[in-house]
């Protein structure tokens, strides 16, 4: 097991204590919660989703039991709770790739994630990063671009339709390289390829990748924030890197229900996610493998979602991005 997914897998024991028991104040909830993950086990949106799942079952009384269906960049998860019946008993991970990047690549979606799911809450957020194998000769992200111009570089993401491949598109764009994509199943096989050196470069999810830069494993060339990233300070961001002012893009986690899904129900559950991921024990833990806590209400969020809804679509037709 690599060093990130240990650190990753950390907050593992805190997803398997015993669930707190209080009196319900309905019929809702009588039985255990599905919460769906819409990405493989053991990367961020994985320790994001049972530290969710923990928080949400603690507050209301009734185990939330995390179930991963990864697929088409978390389109897959997103289709199965978007057609559950909306009873309270599913929930969704929402991740950025499913809820307002999908929608622009994929011709045909078998639902609508505008309409189909409602915001619940907003949870935390990390930035992605670009990283480079540790024998590509380069030292900067200025230096990597420099070199894809003269010759072809590929990048991994951790499949098509996620933030890694649209952000590294939308870098494609910005910096006029055209670095090929090589989209993985997760970051598990991506991590492998790019440490064996089969990658020139990959852009992901910052927390799988900062204990193996530290160790010289990769080169660690940017970060995709605003400014630069608490757990890894020394990394300037893709703004600074590159000489492209205003390039940011922060990657983000909440909970959806199905449209539908009873008020006071979403309004019990806001509730939960809201108190949980704002005590100090969850901060802590979430910023120990460099993801903060950002949550938002279930109108905020909302708006949110709208935003950025269209900040990506207009991503995907200037860089002419489309999924099969």
């Amino acid at each position: 097991m690599t060093a990130s997914r240990r650190t990753l897998l950390g907050a593992l024991p805190l997803l398997t204590a015993p669930f707190l028991t209080q009196a319900q104040s309905g019929p809702w909830p009588n039985r255990p919660v599905r919460l769906i993950i819409p990405f493989p086990p053991g990367a961020s949106t994985d320790a994001v989703g049972r530290t969710t799942a923990a928080v949400i079952g603690t507050r209301i009384g009734q185990p939330v039991v995390a179930e991963n269906r990864a697929g088409a960049g978390g389109n897959i998860g997103a289709e199965a709770a978007a057609k559950s019946d909306p009873d309270g008993y599913t929930l969704l991970i929402a991740t950025i790739s499913a809820a307002v990047m999908g929608p622009h690549l994929y011709a045909r979606l078998g639902y609508d994630p505008m309409k189909d799911l409602v915001p619940v809450a907003r949870t935390c957020h990390t930035p992605n990063c670009i990283v480079a194998r540790p024998d590509l000769p380069v030292g900067t992200l200025r230096e990597a671009l420099d070199l894809a111009r003269r010759q072809p570089l590929t990048y991994g993401s951790p499949g098509n339709g996620t933030s890694g491949h649209l952000i590294a598109e939308s870098l494609n764009h910005a910096a006029g390289t055209s670095m090929q994509q090589v989209p993985y199943r997760g970051t598990g096989p991506l991590l492998a390829d790019l440490l064996a050196g089969r990658l020139d470069l990959a852009c992901d999810n910052l927390p799988a990748y900062v204990q193996q830069a530290r160790e010289g494993k990769l080169k660690l060339l940017a970060v995709t924030s605003v400014e630069r990233w608490y757990s890894a300070p020394e990394v300037p961001t893709v703004a600074e890197a590159a000489g492209l002012p205003g390039f940011a893009a922060m990657i983000w986690w909440g909970v959806q229900a199905p449209a539908g899904t009873p008020a006071p129900i979403l309004e019990r559950v806001a509730t939960a996610v809201l108190e949980g991921f704002a005590t100090p024990e969850i901060r802590e833990r979430l910023r120990s493998y460099s993801i903060e806590p950002a949550p938002l209400g279930g109108a905020e969020f909302g708006r949110f979602v709208e935003t950025e809804y269209r900040r990506w679509g207009d991503v995907v037709r200037d860089a002419k991005i489309r999924l099969d």
